[in-house]
């Protein structure tokens, strides 16, 4: 996805950071930029000596970052260390960061040999992909078992709490001043909004263990190979927080029974399914208001982006 705050590096440029990385012990033969990011920038490179590795980079400066996305890619390389040494959920390794860098905060991972599923999903047999999934739920509930002690962003800590109905309360608040600061039109204001998540605080109230929330676990994140995943990644936007805001819980990602089956979470207390869906209109928010922060080129996704937003509040607030 082409937008205004992904970093550009040269050659030149990602030399010098591998030079550094490996202090002087490697170099850099071949590179080349992996394009389907939303947000940081990433590059698959080959050393001298054949390893290979992949370089992310946040963007430089933070206009065009919506409030909650500043210092994921902090984020991103604690739960990728927190999860390796867990042990029970495949990720890359972090062979070295510099979070605080001046020339941009940015890390080098482990290349992982495989396909993202959704690059792959449609052409694989139908008991395979039922494979897949099933693997996805038992590997996400894995990730939901680690409990933190206070709710909210991961990286954020200033904006963390104790009780959930508050914290999501502000991660929504969160989103609606960002849509003021410009101007992006919305399908009901801030006082409804807030006043339908103050309605169902009871529901939101049942969430008393801050879990781990990976939170961007689409088809995209997850990698394949020979009918298996060898590797989830993208933890940047990782949460303390309700393990049902996870992305296969989600409306868009149209109800896998596989993933329900292997996560062990077949069927949903009405509680539960007012949760999800303050959920869905939480993700909805983020997908419409991002595209006016990042600059997104694609006019098709922008669209889909604001009538998704529209139909998603008609079905939360009918």
């Amino acid at each position: 996805m082409q937008n205004a705050i992904k970093p550009q590096l040269s050659g030149q440029e990602l030399e010098t950071l591998v030079h550094r990385a490996f202090q002087g012990q490697r170099t850099l033969a071949h590179y080349e930029e992996l394009t389907d990011g939303w947000f940081n920038s990433a590059y698959a490179l080959t050393c001298n000596d054949g390893l290979k590795a992949v370089l992310k980079a946040a963007p430089r400066s933070g206009d065009g970052m919506m409030s909650y996305e500043r210092d994921v890619i902090q984020a991103e390389v604690e739960v990728l260390r927190l999860l390796r040494n867990a042990g029970s959920v495949p990720v890359p390794a972090v062979f070295y960061d510099e979070i605080g860098s001046e020339d941009g905060a940015w890390f080098l991972m482990e290349f992982i040999e495989g396909s993202p599923y959704n690059k792959v999903k449609e052409s694989l047999p139908g008991e395979e992909r039922v494979r897949i999934e099933e693997e996805l739920g038992r590997l996400n509930r894995c990730i939901n078992r680690i409990q933190g002690e206070r709710f909210g962003y991961y990286a954020r800590e200033e904006w963390q709490g104790e009780d959930w109905p508050t914290v999501f309360s502000d991660m929504v608040a969160g989103l609606l001043k960002d849509a003021l600061v410009k101007s992006i039109a919305l399908p009901a204001g801030e006082d409804a909004i807030l006043d339908l998540i103050s309605r169902r605080k009871a529901s939101l109230a049942e969430v008393t263990v801050p879990s781990l929330v990976h939170w961007d676990l689409w088809d995209g994140n997850v990698f394949v190979k020979e009918g298996r995943i060898i590797a989830l990644i993208d933890c940047e936007r990782a949460l303390w927080g309700d393990p049902l805001m996870e992305f296969y819980f989600r409306s868009v990602a149209g109800g896998s029974q596989a993933f329900f089956r292997g996560y062990g979470k077949e069927s949903f207390t009405s509680a539960e399914r007012e949760r999800r869906e303050l959920y869905d209109l939480y993700l909805a928010l983020i997908f419409h208001i991002e595209c006016y922060y990042r600059g997104y080129s694609d006019e098709n996704h922008i669209r889909w982006a604001q009538e998704h937003l529209v139909n998603t509040w008609n079905t939360v607030n009918r």
